[in-house]
């Protein structure tokens, strides 16, 4: 009767190497997914970013290309997610220009917000012939 030796060639794992292995991998994949976890969160909060950027441009030309200019705040959802505001006001431009000009410059701004606390801000100023006001 021979014994259980093993033959030459058919040496196999201990239990210690195969869970030394496993740990190995486990602390490897936990390590992947978190880094995959952190970049899905970068990319929707850049994704998040730039339709918000876009809104506002997208507002502030609705709002640049109306007859008249008012001064005032207007406020509204674009949907469930981003919120927007509009700010027209009567630039002072005293110290840059005559008084004898026929032009009035405005501030458009226009602000969308989404979550908590983000917001996107574009801000230009735009010259309006006085008795077109």
């Amino acid at each position: 009767m021979t014994r259980g030796r093993a033959r030459p060639g058919q040496g196999g794992f201990s239990l210690l190497e195969v869970l030394v292995a496993f740990a190995v991998l486990t602390i490897t994949l936990g390590v992947l997914l978190n880094i995959f976890s952190l970049a899905i969160r970068t990319t929707q909060s850049v994704l998040e970013q730039q339709k918000a950027m876009l809104l506002a441009e997208s507002k502030l030309a609705e709002l640049d290309a109306g007859r008249r200019l008012r001064p005032g705040r207007v406020q509204g959802w674009f949907d469930d997610h981003y919120r927007w505001e509009t700010r027209v006001e009567e630039f002072d431009s005293r110290e840059l220009m005559d008084n004898d000009t026929m032009l009035m410059p405005y501030r458009l701004s226009v602000i969308v917000g989404w979550g908590r606390n983000q917001q996107y801000e574009i801000t230009t100023l735009r010259l309006v012939r006085q008795e077109a006001r």
